[in-house]
């Protein structure tokens, strides 16, 4: 990659890949700027993780990004920018020993690869380290987690584990279709109106811990024409019925907390923290704001890593509407593609 590269330039190549995904793993040069060309998913573009201590932390669609990113980094020593994604895909899941469940359920939809073992399990402090060095590590943001369950507390995890690069994530756990199917609870509610501090706090921890990349991954594109069942009438009656759907759910939600919640913090939530992509997009643009606030006061390099706006309907199957597992060869390019801008 040459020098310099700005987040302009990592924004058309993110729109150039969602427009074309099949080459998405090919080299790539700025149409605004032709000397700006982008390796593809090459071994020279993964040599930006090699060496390092990578702390992945997040929920169900993190998760199997990560295990995309291990058995890259483990099981495919060949360049995968001279294939189209399809083939791409094929030839990391063969090499890997990965398959598709016959009957795959909506939130675990991906992959299912008999090598990546229970030692990769957010309860290994440790992590996991590679052949050449490099250490991995996945953690768990959602809130439904049993503390008996979690070994150390998140900031004392990433103190521990002193990563270099942290890729971080929380926003579909925090959405809701409040009396359709997808109830939220106090800790949802609580984390959704102070997502800002949630951010603030792995900050914190991250400055703490001497990491130098933190990248905050947004929230998945939500693609509400793949819902089913509850969630097909939840998207209507938030679109369609919003008024009166929204003072349904103002008080559904605060007859659910013991929460000392605010009656217009509860409607912010009711309107803008629903399970589809105006409620991804909100937390996105409070994610933006935030890193264009926080990244001149910090002494780790600091971005939003935006996977988001490379994700479509034609990548998630019917009955989920938000993970993109097909996607992910193209999620860990564009990430690597951004560290070597940060570098």
């Amino acid at each position: 990659v040459v020098n310099q590269c700005s987040e302009r330039d990592i924004s058309l190549l993110t729109a150039s890949i969602k427009k074309n995904p099949h080459s998405g793993l090919f080299s790539w040069s700025s149409p605004e700027n032709p000397d700006m060309k982008f390796s593809g998913l090459d071994q020279n573009l993964l040599e930006v993780f090699r060496g390092q201590r990578i702390l992945v932390l997040g929920d169900s669609t993190m998760w199997n990004f990560y295990g995309w990113m291990y058995q890259l980094l483990v099981y495919s020593p060949l360049s995968l920018a001279r294939f189209h994604l399809s083939t791409a895909n094929k030839v990391l899941m063969r090499r890997s020993g990965c398959h598709y469940p016959a009957d795959p359920h909506p939130q675990t939809a991906g992959v299912v690869c008999d090598k990546l073992g229970p030692q990769h399990l957010q309860h290994q402090l440790e992590g996991t380290r590679l052949d050449d060095g490099t250490w991995v590590k996945y953690s768990n943001t959602a809130c439904s987690l049993q503390e008996e369950n979690v070994v150390e507390t998140r900031t004392n995890l990433i103190r521990d584990f002193r990563p270099n690069i942290i890729v971080a994530n929380i926003g579909l756990h925090l959405l809701h279709f409040q009396d359709y199917g997808r109830d939220t609870n106090e800790c949802h509610l609580e984390k959704w109106i102070n997502y800002e501090g949630w951010l603030e706090d792995i900050v914190v921890a991250a400055e703490n811990a001497g990491t130098e990349y933190l990248l905050f991954k947004t929230t998945n594109s939500i693609c509400s024409k793949r819902y089913i069942s509850k969630f097909v009438q939840g998207t209507k009656s938030y679109t369609r019925k919003r008024t009166k759907t929204i003072t349904r759910c103002i008080a559904s939600v605060r007859e659910g907390t013991s929460l000392t919640i605010g009656t217009n913090a509860i409607r912010d939530y009711c309107k803008n923290g629903i399970f589809n992509d105006v409620g991804s997009q909100h937390l996105n643009r409070r994610l933006f704001k935030f890193v264009d606030a926080r990244k001149n006061s910090t002494s780790i390099k600091l971005a939003v890593f935006n996977d988001h706006d490379v994700q479509s309907c034609v990548y998630t199957p019917k009955g989920d509407g938000r993970h993109y597992h097909m996607l992910n060869l193209v999620r860990i390019r564009i990430l690597a593609n951004l560290l070597n801008c940060m570098n």
